[in-house]
């Protein structure tokens, strides 16, 4: 299909869907194309309430066999009916997370265009076959970002960086976030709304986070161990990335310039006064993330640094540059 084609967002996610779950597709979504928002609601309240009531009508009927006197004179509630039964439930709770996952998709992309593209199929069944078990909203709205952006620019998302999300608990999710708020990123621009990640990482102003000069922010040794085991921080926690002064105003037109984006914001260095120096000079040396930690680093929710921001700004007065927000 040609690429530069154009359709609504909500037409490439049913196709997405149905690469990965088949016809249920279009009734899936069709609370959300009909915005009826009070009933989406009503139906998620009851799908938890139902949720809910399964669980504990299983559990007591679980308490009642280890306990009825009738469970060993002709009570007949065999194991493959109790296995049946939990199968079933299993089955639909996972149907729900997925029909949750989709809709916050579809909330997301809303009244976008997209490339008409072919959904990638091993993609899709990787996808759906992994967040089918997931129950936690703050997780569901992750992946429900990661289908979005895969929807809005294919091969957003590699398949190793699903592999990495799988295996993210809310706890390691939670200490990335934070690891991100504090992140300085390079991109650069390839085409419309399309960005090719250089680098992303968290300066170490001048201190080394193998000795814990990170910890005051809550990215102690400790926690960028956790980010490292799980694939979203390189090893080496104090590598260095040189700049080569494309992203430091000179003489030079602003639209050359490469800004870079933090907490959300897109910047660029100037210098205080007189020359920085040659444009290969100036590096910075910190925490890098690695291809999936970036990937994943774009769906993230930044929070407040302030100390960090601090910091992070007399660190580049040191260096003869400061921090400018591009607007807009």
């Amino acid at each position: 299909m040609d690429i530069n084609v154009k359709i609504p967002a909500l037409e490439k996610l049913v196709d997405y869907v149905a690469s990965g779950v088949g016809s249920v597709a279009g009734p899936m979504l069709a609370p959300w194309k009909a915005r009826k928002e009070t009933e989406a609601r009503l139906v998620a309240a009851r799908g938890k309430e139902e949720e809910l009531k399964l669980e504990a009508e299983a559990q007591a009927e679980a308490r009642r066999i280890l306990v009825s006197p009738d469970t060993g004179s002709g009570r007949v509630i065999t194991i493959d009916e109790k296995i049946s039964q939990r199968i079933q439930f299993q089955e639909e709770k996972r149907q729900r997370n997925i029909h949750k996952v989709v809709l916050l998709a579809a909330e997301k992309l809303g009244d976008k265009e997209v490339p008409n593209h072919e959904p990638d199929h091993d993609w899709t069944a990787r996808f759906f076959n992994d967040v089918k078990d997931v129950s936690s909203e703050e997780m569901q709205l992750l992946w429900a970002k990661v289908l979005a952006g895969q929807v809005e620019r294919p091969g957003n998302t590699s398949l190793r960086t699903l592999s990495i999300l799988k295996n993210l608990d809310q706890s390691t999710a939670e200490l990335f976030r934070k690891l991100c708020s504090a992140c300085v990123s390079f991109r650069l621009k390839i085409g419309e709304g399309q960005y090719q990640s250089l680098d992303a990482r968290v300066p170490s102003l001048d201190g080394n986070p193998n000795q814990n000069a990170l910890s005051k922010y809550g990215l102690d040794f400790g926690v960028l161990n956790v980010l490292n085991e799980h694939g979203l921080i390189i090893s080496d926690y104090n590598s260095l990335h040189t700049i080569y002064g494309n992203c430091i105003l000179r003489p030079r037109p602003v639209e050359r310039l490469i800004p870079f984006t933090y907490q959300g914001q897109s910047w660029i260095l100037s210098p205080i006064k007189g020359p920085v120096g040659t444009e290969e000079e100036f590096k910075l040396s910190g925490v890098a993330l690695t291809k999936s930690g970036m990937e994943l680093s774009d769906i993230v929710d930044v929070e407040p640094m302030e100390e960090y921001t601090r910091d992070l700004e007399k660190f580049l007065e040191g260096k003869n540059l400061k921090m400018l927000k591009i607007e807009g």
